[in-house]
């Protein structure tokens, strides 16, 4: 059989097999010959099988990039570990979130709906890890959506990544330090019954938070790896602590039955199943948010190919189990949902538990304070996202003004800080603050906008892996081989339904003050987006600069060099920037070597031949930046 493409090398003839690695050609005559059709369908499973289940691919070709190092390698594995806790944050996010539980539902829809966003949580940060493992850098998602789309969606598909990507980390900062002003003064909720919040004290102490969350990450840049690492053992007594107090001091448990089987959505006003659903997203995806957010560290950890992935998925893996082992005891000791939900709305039901179950002042500060540490941890740990991420973005003349936001300043103690980008996330924290003095429904849209917001972004690449049949990630350190299209395949399913179901309301009992606005706010934010690329973005924005020299070293990538950004920038060093002529002369010479080893190889019978046109399949997408293709 004889394939021909013209975005190939040459021509290559296999006649006694009809597989190969390429396009299975279709017959162009006598269409109704079954014989032909019966061999042509045979090549295209032949074809599925050698590309899902007889995976070859036992390279490793790690991408590099070509951006002047300014970030110092702080965080090891445990650290980036201790990111992930501090931004998914066990104990805070379930108290925070506990009524959307009880509403929905209760004891069925807290437990296994937690269970199952943990099962597709590790599944799509497992599909991020392999992106990651193959293309380490401080760009994270919107790198990755660059890089994974075809050339002609390429600057687009990361543009909105980007920007999905900051404006997630920044509501998330945004949520994490307002929902700590809220629950920190819910205390006031143990002694008085009768406690209302007050939306201007709210505010302040909300912008308090705020300002301390980027003094730590201004002037104590290079102790942020051990309170990384403070934040694993924090969270782990945190919630050992609480388990044993609650288990002493509560005179009244639920059985077992009450806890895997109870449901009572009453209060939903949706069919169970329904109340289900959106129940156990909108209760689990507040905790699991911002785990993708990790792999924009990768310039400040050393061997980020394989301690980006290690660090995300022990992150998610221990959350994971840790939230069970928070849940179990709330569930058996949990009082009348009436107590919990009806009598004073302004105090979090989980101050209640604690009240309730204990009877004890006492006892119940210690483990309200407890869950006031972790706040502690997210507030740094999402602000140090989120001004990495407007760092990186602005090195890649993603924000207008770039040149502030790719400055980085040497403090005391030698410590290197993106200090604009940061400053620049404590500003916007700031003025969106102040939507809660105006409309607490529109300031709680922005919650579960940053979660549809982070999910879309983390969407865009795994997306684009499947669409280009997962041939640019291979050569990656970590590897889901065979298994790689049906992870990122759910994955890309349980995000399209976490982006649904969050726009709903828990409860269809609503009133204009009580709707789900997440999604208008989303929408709003992608007008913006959309309209600012079509204003300013399309004329300035570059995609990730590609280390060319490295490339040419190592005899081709996966990515197209047509695709790769090579504009003039004050970070790039100059062996980045090559002529076409230069390019096109240097990869030519490349070019002539595979082909005489791919001739070789197809003349010995012995070799498989499928693994010969693996070996250099890579280099049939490059474009030379000349008229034609090779």
């Amino acid at each position: 059989m004889v394939q021909r493409n013209s975005d190939t090398l040459g021509t290559i003839e296999n006649s006694g097999n009809s597989r190969n690695h390429g396009y299975i050609s279709l017959p162009t005559s006598d269409i109704l010959n079954t014989e032909r059709i019966g061999r042509t369908l045979r090549g295209i499973g032949e074809h599925v099988v050698e590309e899902i289940y007889l995976d070859d691919d036992n390279s490793e070709e790690i991408e590099h990039f070509n951006y002047k190092h300014e970030l110092r390698n702080n965080f090891s594995v445990a650290s980036i570990v201790g990111l992930g806790f501090s931004l998914m944050n066990v104990p805070f996010g379930i108290s925070t979130t506990l009524s959307v539980g009880l509403i929905c539902g209760g004891s069925v829809t807290i437990f296994w709906g937690w269970v199952l966003f943990s099962f597709f949580t590790i599944l799509i940060s497992l599909s991020l890890s392999e992106i990651a493992s193959k293309f380490p850098t401080s760009g994270g998602v919107y790198h990755y959506g660059y890089l994974l789309a075809s050339k002609d969606y390429a600057l687009p598909a990361s543009w909105f990544t980007g920007w999905f990507l900051i404006i997630g980390n920044w509501l998330m900062f945004v949520s994490c330090a307002f929902g700590g002003s809220q629950f920190i003064l819910s205390i006031f909720g143990l002694k008085q019954s009768d406690y209302k919040h007050d939306d201007l004290i709210v505010f302040l102490l909300y912008i308090v938070i705020v300002v301390l969350a980027g003094l730590v990450n201004l002037q104590f840049q290079k102790h942020l790896e051990k309170l990384n690492t403070l934040c694993i053992y924090w969270t782990i007594y945190t919630i050992l602590i609480m388990d044993i107090l609650l288990i002493i001091f509560s005179t009244e448990h639920h059985d077992i039955k009450y806890i895997f089987t109870h449901f009572d959505g009453k209060r939903s006003g949706w069919p169970n199943w329904l109340a289900f659903i959106i129940g156990a997203i909108q209760f689990s995806s507040m905790t699991f948010n911002g785990y993708g957010s990790i792999v924009s560290m990768s310039e400040e950890v050393k061997n980020p190919e394989r301690s980006i992935p290690k660090g995300m998925i022990f992150a998610v893996l221990m959350s994971s189990v840790i939230g069970i082992s928070f849940i179990l005891p709330i569930l058996t000791i949990l009082p009348d949902l009436t107590k919990l939900l009806d009598d004073n709305p302004d105090i979090f039901p989980i101050d209640i538990v604690f009240k309730l179950s204990t009877r004890s002042f006492l006892v119940s500060m210690v483990l309200v304070l407890l869950i006031v540490g972790s706040l502690f941890f997210a507030t740094i740990g999402t602000l140090t996202t989120a001004s990495r991420a407007v760092y990186a973005f602005g090195r890649d003349h993603g924000l207008p003004f770039d040149n502030l936001w790719q400055k980085v300043d040497t403090t005391e103690g030698e410590q290197i800080v993106p200090t604009n980008a940061l400053l620049l996330s404590v500003f916007v924290a700031c003025i969106f603050g102040l939507f809660s003095l105006v409309s607490s429904s529109a300031f709680s849209a922005f919650i579960g906008c940053s979660v549809i917001a982070l999910n879309v972004a983390n969407g865009i690449p795994i997306l684009g892996s499947i669409l280009n049949k997962r041939k640019k990630i291979r050569g990656a350190a970590f590897k889901l081989r065979k298994f790689g299209y049906v992870i990122n395949l759910l994955s890309c399913f349980f995000i399209l339904c976490t982006i649904v179901f969050l726009s709903f309301p828990p409860s269809r009992f609503i009133d204009v003050e009580s709707m789900n606005y997440a999604f208008v706010v989303f929408f709003l934010f992608a007008f913006f987006i959309t309209a600012l690329w079509y204003s300013w973005g399309k004329y300035h924005f570059q995609g990730p600069l590609i280390d060319h020299s490295f490339f040419l070293e190592n005899g081709g990538a996966n990515i197209p060099l047509s695709s790769v950004s090579v504009k003039s920038d004050p970070n790039v060093s100059e062996s980045a920037i090559f002529s076409n002529d230069e390019m096109s002369s240097n990869m030519s010479s490349k070019l002539d070597d595979s082909e005489k080893k791919l001739d070789n190889k197809i003349r010995d019978p012995a070799p498989n031949i499928l693994s010969a046109l693996e070996g250099s399949a890579d280099l049939h997408e490059i474009d030379l930046g000349d008229p034609g293709r090779r």
